[in-house]
């Protein structure tokens, strides 16, 4: 009698325990389901990535059991301001979503990475995924003697990271309706050089009666950074480009006057949408959604703008800014950088299983494939020969990512320290608007650089 009782003690001991333990909460929040970490919860702002970390949760679940909940808050400033309530509440989820940057507010709550992930999973990134997540010693010197930095700017020490890497992006990128293309009688094949390019697109103008290019032209910046810059390098190579913005050559120079009338071609055939000059980003990725233009410039990320715009990826092309002919670098690749990072609560009971998971879809080639082809975009993991698994057009623009420090690497010290500085480009950025509208020709634009580039050195600016 007295041994039933004892293991009758013992049997409601057990069943006390394990009904505590289920009722415990994890994450930091009051979603998540219990300590055992079988549920983890995990917050975004990006709509065109929810299917992609749906995924890749779903691998991370027939290979561990733990099932990943993902909410989704936009636009960018209420999922901001959502972040800080939930920070302030300490309310957090297991894993947060977050732009890939350092001193972004975050710090405080989620983890410091440094000690929890190594070699052994950095080296499987990017080479230059880490950069703008990893602080550096030159920062930490200009927070401490800045006087508007902020206490968590100056608590952070160089070598330290608060989230890893999980999607690359990049600039320079033609979008192509094919439906547009086909209509006039082409090949859907991508344009092999400029000149190729502008003859199709006044075909398909011609054929079609569609404009043959749509931009953010409202940013006079935009045509240098995300295509232009593209056009010299490749037709002078990087230190041509570099000669430019050191003031050492001319843009009157034949070499970059070809640059300049490569780009009036845009106008002087009357390639350009109406109204390109008014209009942003945004505005141009919704004309070419609309079927208003036959191409699209934008960037890697641009993708998954034109899906949740209600594109098919079947009915689009994509590929790199086409040389000048006779350039003399015949195709272009361009150094990735980091869009977007993962990062794990602090504060969070299943603070384990949250590590686990940022680096299983950061890292795990298969979670990384999934994600990448429901969200569109670039994974910022080596995929090697995986890489022939991604969605077609992501395939395209990854092969125009440099594997090895690229051309445009090699001009980015220069163009970092001259573009913005120098105030020749600024009145060049304007000069190409103006010769869009036909108020200017390629030859005036480049003696417009270089009169403002010898007054402004005569000078001293």
């Amino acid at each position: 009698m007295r041994r039933t009782s004892a293991w009758t003690l013992v049997t409601v001991i057990l069943i006390l325990s394990l009904f505590a333990s289920a009722c415990s909460s994890g994450g930091g929040t009051n979603n998540s389901s219990s300590s055992s970490g079988k549920t983890l919860t995990m917050w975004t702002w990006k709509v065109a990535y929810t299917p992609g970390f749906e995924a890749a949760a779903k691998l991370y679940e027939e290979k561990t059991g733990v099932k990943v909940t993902i909410e989704t808050f936009t636009p960018d400033d209420t999922y901001r301001q959502k972040f800080k309530a939930a920070a302030n509440s300490k309310n957090l989820p297991d894993v947060i979503h977050w732009w890939a940057t350092t001193a972004d507010s975050i710090e405080g709550s989620v983890e410091e990475l440094s000690d929890d992930i190594g070699d052994d999973v950095l080296g499987k990134y990017t080479g230059t995924a880490m950069d703008p997540i990893l602080v550096t010693q030159s920062q930490v010197d200009s927070w401490k003697n800045d006087k508007n930095a902020t206490e968590t700017q100056k608590s952070l020490k160089a070598g330290q990271f608060y989230g890893i890497p999980l999607d690359v992006g990049g600039f320079f990128t033609f979008y192509g309706n094919k439906k547009l293309i086909e209509q006039a009688g082409l090949s859907t094949e991508p344009p092999k050089t400029w000149e190729e390019f502008i003859t199709m697109m006044e075909t398909i103008k011609s054929k079609t009666s569609t404009p043959g290019l749509v931009l953010g032209a409202k940013l006079p910046d935009l045509w240098e950074n995300w295509a232009g810059s593209a056009l010299s390098i490749m037709l002078n190579g990087p230190q041509g480009y570099v000669d430019l913005l050191e003031r050492k050559a001319k843009m009157s120079d034949p070499a970059n006057l070809a640059v300049v009338k490569a780009t009036e071609m845009l106008s002087d055939k009357d390639l350009l949408m109406p109204g390109v000059l008014s209009t942003d980003i945004d505005g141009a990725d919704q004309a070419f959604a609309a079927g208003k233009a036959a191409f699209d410039l934008g960037g890697s990320f641009t993708m998954a703008t034109l899906l949740a715009m209600g594109m098919n990826p079947d009915d689009i092309i994509t590929f790199p800014v086409p040389p000048i002919k006779g350039s003399k670098i015949d195709s272009w690749t361009t150094d990735p950088f980091t869009l977007t990072m993962m990062s794990a609560n602090k504060d969070s009971k299943n603070k384990e299983t949250a590590l686990d998971f940022i680096k299983f879809i950061t890292t795990d080639p298969d979670a990384a494939i999934a994600f990448a082809n429901a969200a569109y975009t670039i994974p910022a993991v080596k995929l090697g020969d995986r890489a022939n698994d991604l969605e077609p057009n992501l395939k395209a623009i990854s092969q125009s990512f440099a594997t090895e420090p690229g051309p445009y690497s090699k001009a980015l010290p220069a163009i970092n320290a001259y573009r913005v500085t120098n105030k020749e480009w600024e009145v060049y950025e304007q000069s190409i608007q103006s010769m869009w509208e036909k108020k200017m020709n390629a030859e005036e634009v480049a003696k417009k650089f270089d009169s403002t580039m010898e007054s402004l050195k005569a000078s001293g600016s």
